[in-house]
């Protein structure tokens, strides 16, 4: 609370109770021809005269900049990780091939297999951190929107895992048509991994089917993936979208990222994404995205 003192020719003194006298000028005057306009002062009052949201609104100032520390750090920790990581890995894998390439007529059958472990090891750890790193990127900002086929996309990303398992007999039945304006990095990233996933777990389908299409739900466009592959409880479907976690009895491999990494993607989107499945029915992958 402030008492105002007598107004003399020199600026104005306020004076706060058992507080130190707070000089305080009076706001500067322009002239703009007959008329007099005052310019905004900012405020100098104390913090400690200042309301609570002030104090609020400087919490949260303080909290996001630490967030956005933290962010920068994980960044830099990502790219370190990365490199650390993947250059001895890089050498082990070589190393393994050179050994196989000039001495592989000098190790008997076990010392093949045991090269074979070390070599196959190297690349599941590649696979590992560029899945993991691939995870923590996609909550960066950046953010570019364009027209884009899905329909066109999910017939590349079909014809691209045909080629890692050309004797393998996969139907893709895809809707023609199906368009939208995001990012296409992440929804390339989306289509990856769900087809990806309904490709890996109807590997022992002996005709695996897997549809890419969109449907009307409470007004708002869904798309989907379905497949006909073995299915599962839907009492394990939350485990689904946790990073790592896989559902128990799987034999599939993966490291329990690919659906997660969707899940990101998606709710940074504004959408969700949710599942209906039942044992030996397949599964539908339903999402949706703004």
């Amino acid at each position: 609370m402030y008492m105002e003192m007598e107004r003399r020719s020199k600026p104005q003194q306020w004076v706060r109770r058992s507080q130190p006298i707070q000089v305080v000028k009076e706001p500067t005057v322009e002239a703009t021809g007959t008329t007099r306009r005052e310019v905004a002062m900012p405020s100098l009052a104390p913090e400690a005269g200042f309301g609570s949201g002030y104090h609020e609104a400087r919490g949260l100032r303080d909290k996001l900049r630490v967030m956005t520390d933290a962010n920068s750090e994980l960044e830099a920790f990502n790219a370190t990780v990365s490199h650390d990581l993947c250059t001895p890995l890089t050498a082990i894998n070589g190393y393994c091939q050179v050994l196989k390439e000039v001495c592989g007529d000098q190790l008997d059958a076990n010392a093949k297999e045991y090269l074979q472990g070390i070599y196959l090891g190297t690349l599941r750890m590649k696979k590992l951190i560029a899945s993991m790193l691939d995870f923590s990127r996609v909550t960066h900002p950046t953010m570019h929107r364009e027209p884009i086929d899905l329909s066109e996309m999910a017939n590349l990303v079909a014809q691209e895992l045909k080629l890692t398992e050309p004797t393998r007999c996969v139907t893709l039945l895809c809707a023609k048509g199906i368009t939208v304006n995001g990012d296409p990095g992440y929804w390339r990233c989306v289509l990856d991994n769900l087809i990806g996933n309904a490709w890996k777990h109807g590997a022992k389908t002996e005709k695996t089917v897997i549809a890419f299409g969109q449907t009307r739900l409470a007004g708002k466009t869904v798309y989907f993936v379905r497949d006909n592959g073995p299915g599962f409880d839907m009492a394990q479907a939350d485990r689904l979208f946790l990073p790592f976690q896989q559902i128990p009895g799987t034999q599939t491999k993966g490291h329990g990222i690919g659906l997660a990494t969707v899940d990101r993607i998606v709710r940074r989107n504004g959408g969700r994404v949710w599942v209906e499945s039942a044992p030996e029915a397949g599964a539908t992958f339903y999402f949706t995205m703004e």
